[in-house]
């Protein structure tokens, strides 16, 4: 899902996806508005035996 401000320029992302083992990934994306690139990015991965890794990243972008 994309967020837009009101001058229609990407402000943040949510992405989830699960695998077919059950892993759930959840990437949240936030965006500078003046030139599109990546501010944060936080992914967490949750294993369907519990096991969560939570993973920030600063000034770029590991997942889509």
């Amino acid at each position: 899902m994309k967020s837009f401000d009101n001058n229609g320029k990407l402000v943040s992302e949510i992405n989830h996806s699960r695998t077919a083992d059950g892993t759930s990934i959840t990437t949240n994306t936030v965006y500078n508005t003046y030139n599109g690139r990546p501010t944060n990015q936080n992914v967490t991965v949750r294993e369907s035996n519990g096991k969560v890794t939570v993973t920030n990243l600063i000034n770029g972008k590991l997942l889509p």
